[in-house]
């Protein structure tokens, strides 16, 4: 996770806007990996019942993503662990 979308390790990225109520999880899309690299972004929070409301998704180039995910960090998101499944 704290790794996410660097040269070598290819794990899931989790990360939480400053409020707590927003969650991201990058994913890597392997069937386009070798080709044309992309990432799934999916957006979502946990209800109170602990059950994921996942909101919408998306796929975008790995350089997009990888844009994406230091401008969220450097505005105060947070990296965290895994959300869900």
């Amino acid at each position: 996770m704290y790794y996410y979308l660097s040269n070598d390790v290819k794990r899931d990225g989790w990360i939480r806007e400053a409020s707590g109520l927003w969650i991201l999880r990058f994913r890597y899309d392997w069937e386009s990996w070798d080709q044309n690299p992309k990432v799934w972004i999916e957006r979502g929070r946990l209800e109170s019942n602990g059950i994921p409301l996942l909101k919408n998704r998306k796929r975008m180039s790995r350089g997009l993503a990888k844009k994406l995910w230091m401008e969220l960090l450097s505005t105060g998101w947070r990296r965290i662990d895994p959300q869900w499944d």
